[in-house]
């Protein structure tokens, strides 16, 4: 934000939020901001378009599990069905056989419309799976989100 200017509200689908210094915007976002007329060129840049996302954002996803979590637990964590799969193979083991081989950071399966992602790995053992949700959808029903106020 230029100097001297300050973001007063957020509104956010007609709900008035507080930002905070680690409010993410959202396209859609409307901000009501104090300033200068001579801040008005710098905030029209700012404001001008929304900012690309890059894969530095959301390449490994929206979460980044552990690569011991239980495929039962995640499943019922995110609303997926096993579909005959053993609830207690670890979600690494799971990736490792959709990869098909020796799996690397980078490395991308679906699993019931979702994209998992290879996050970190210790050799050849993965250690952590990004979570990426299809554009516009949130997880099962079994996960609620809240927002905290301070």
């Amino acid at each position: 934000m230029p100097e001297g200017t300050r973001i007063a509200a957020l509104f956010r689908k007609e709900q008035l939020l507080h930002p905070s210094g680690s409010t993410v915007l959202e396209v859609g976002d409307m901000l009501c901001v104090i300033g200068h007329e001579h801040n008005l060129p710098a905030l029209g840049k700012l404001f001008s378009q929304a900012p690309q996302r890059g894969l530095d954002l959301r390449f490994f996803g929206d979460f980044v599990l552990e690569g011991d979590a239980e495929l039962g637990a995640v499943a019922a964590l995110y609303g997926l069905k096993l579909d005959g799969l053993d609830a207690k193979m670890p979600l690494a083991q799971f990736i490792r056989q959709k990869v098909g081989g020796a799996p690397v950071v980078g490395d991308q399966v679906e699993w019931h419309g979702t994209i998992w992602t290879v996050a970190t790995m210790d050799g050849n053992k993965i250690q952590k799976v990004g979570v990426r949700f299809p554009e516009g959808t949130r997880p099962g029903s079994k996960l609620r989100f809240c927002r905290i106020h301070k």
